[in-house]
C-alpha cells in the first residue's frame, strides 16, 4: 500500500510544473533538488571487524545502499566500535553515541537500528535511537534480530518488559524481522501488521566468498582428527557449552579420534573460553581447536572442510551461518526452536545425550545425509531489504524536494 503511495506521488512530482521550470542543468535550485531526493541512512548496529552474522548483513546493506547512489554511514555499536576508523563512525560512550544520534538526526538521516531481545544495553540504545529519530520526526526502521525464544521476547506474562517492547516498536516507523512467526509475535503487541515485514536475514551474498589458506595449526587439526565438528559459538548461557562438552565427550568414546572446532568468540570472550578449556583433562583438551573470530573467507572456507556444524542456541530463529551451511552441503545438527530450515538434523536444546545420539547418526548415515544437504533458491534479501528501507524514506526526500521547489 505505502509503495503505491509513493508511485503515486513520484508521478505528481514529474508532472509537477514548478519542477520542469526548474530543470535547467546546473541551476541553483536544480542542485539542491538533486541533492536532497537521495535519501541518507545511518545504520545503527555492529559492523565489521569483528565479523558475525549481523556485522556481515550491515556490510552489505550498506553496500547495496551505496550502490544505488543514496548516502550511508555507520555508527558502529560492535567490539571494535571505540577504534577510529573511516569505514564506520566510531562510539566512545554512551553520551559520545546519543550525541551522534542527535548530529546525525540534525543532517537529515533516517536510522536503520539492529537489536534482539537479548540484551537490555542493546534494547536502551534502540530505544534512545528510535527517541531521536521521532523527535526529528523521522521514525526509525527497526530490524529485529533472532528468534522466538529470547531472554526478554516474547514475554507476555511479565508486564514492564511488554511494555518495554511495546514502546520501542511504537516509536519505530517500519519493522522487519526474520520470519513469520517473529512477525506475527511482534503484532501481538498491538502493532499494525502493515507495519511489520517478514525478510529473512539470510542472502545470496553470504555465499560469496574466495577459498582462503588456513593456519598450520588448523590444518595439522583438520589432518590429524575425524570427524572435525564446526562449532560457532559464543561464550554465553544461551550457546550451551557444557552441554555441547559432555556430547563431545560421549561422542568420542565411539569416535576416539574425533574433533571439534569451536570459534566464534569476540575477543573480550576468547580469555574466559580459554580458562574454561584449561581445566579440562588433556585428551579433551587435544579433541578441541578453540579460535577467536574469523574473516567471512575463512570462516567458509573452514566450514566447507569440516564433516558437519553444530549449532546449540535456540534463540537465533533462523540462523544465518545455518543456511550458509546448507547452500554448501555441509550437514547441520542444530538444537530444535521449532523453525530450522528442512534437511537440519535437530536435538533437545538441554539434552547432551540427545545430541550425542543426532552426531553418531550423522556419522553412521554421512553420505546419505550430506546427498540430501542443500539450500534450494538463496534469495537476494540484502536487495529486498534495501527496497523496504528505501520505500519509507522516500517519503521523506519527496517531502523535502518540495519544500526546496516551493522555496525556489
Amino acid at each position: 500500500m505505502r509503495l503505491a503511495k509513493i508511485e503515486e506521488e513520484a508521478g505528481r512530482l514529474r508532472n509537477d510544473s514548478r519542477l520542469l521550470a526548474l530543470n535547467t542543468t546546473g541551476n541553483y535550485p536544480d542542485r539542491m533538488i538533486e541533492r536532497c531526493s537521495r535519501p541518507k541512512i545511518l545504520q545503527v548496529g555492529n559492523y565489521p571487524p569483528p565479523v558475525c552474522g549481523w556485522a556481515m548483513q550491515t556490510k552489505l546493506l550498506v553496500e547495496e545502499i551505496r550502490r544505488r547512489g543514496n548516502v550511508c554511514d555507520v555508527l558502529n555499536l560492535n567490539e571494535s566500535h571505540t577504534k577510529k576508523s573511516s569505514e564506520y563512525v566510531d562510539v566512545q560512550n554512551g553520551f559520545d553515541y546519543l550525541y551522534k544520534l542527535m548530529r546525525f538526526a540534525s543532517k537529515g538521516y533516517r536510522f536503520q537500528v539492529h537489536v534482539n531481545g537479548q540484551s537490555k544495553t542493546g534494547y536502551i540504545l534502540a530505544f534512545l535511537a528510535a527517541l531521536v529519530g521521532r523527535i526529528a520526526d523521522r521514525p526509525i526502521a527497526l530490524s529485529w534480530r533472532g528468534g522466538l525464544k529470547q531472554r526478554y521476547f516474547p514475554r507476555s506474562e511479565e508486564f514492564w518488559l511488554r511494555w518495554a517492547y511495546r514502546a520501542l516498536f511504537r516509536l519505530s516507523g517500519q519493522i522487519s524481522c526474520n520470519s513469520l512467526p517473529v512477525k506475527q509475535a511482534i503484532e501481538r503487541y498491538g502493532i499494525d501488521p502493515e507495519r511489520v515485514a517478514a525478510i529473512p536475514g539470510f542472502s545470496v551474498q553470504h555465499l560469496d566468498f574466495k577459498r582462503m589458506p588456513l593456519v598450520q595449526e588448523t590444518e595439522v587439526f583438520l589432518k590429524t582428527h575425524h570427524p572435525v565438528f564446526f562449532c560457532y559459538v559464543s561464550f554465553r548461557p544461551e550457546y550451551r557449552l557444557p552441554v555441547l562438552r559432555e556430547a563431545m565427550f560421549q561422542f568420542r568414546k565411539a569416535y576416539p579420534q574425533a574433533g571439534f572446532i569451536w570459534l566464534g568468540f569476540p575477543s573480550k570472550e576468547l580469555p574466559a573460553a580459554k580458562e574454561f578449556v584449561n581445566n579440562w583433562p588433556v585428551d579433551e583438551r587435544l579433541s578441541l581447536l578453540l579460535l577467536g573470530n574469523l574473516a567471512h573467507d575463512e570462516f567458509l572456507t573452514l566450514l566447507t572442510r569440516s564433516f558437519a556444524y553444530i549449532r546449540t542456541p535456540v534463540c537465533d530463529g533462523v540462523s544465518a551461518s545455518v543456511l550458509e551451511a546448507l547452500a554448501l552441503g555441509v550437514p547441520v545438527v542444530a538444537s530444535e526452536n521449532g523453525h530450522r530450515p528442512l534437511n537440519v538434523i535437530t536435538y533437545r536444546e538441554e539434552d547432551a545425550a540427545d545430541l550425542c545420539a543426532k552426531l553418531v547418526d550423522v556419522t553412521e548415515r554421512y553420505r546419505e545425509l550430506k546427498g540430501q544437504t542443500r539450500l534450494q533458491d538463496a534469495e537476494d534479501n540484502i536487495a529486498r531489504t534495501v527496497d523496504w528501507l528505501l520505500a519509507e524514506s522516500m517519503w521523506e526526500t519527496r517531502k523535502t524536494r518540495r519544500e526546496v521547489v516551493h522555496a525556489g
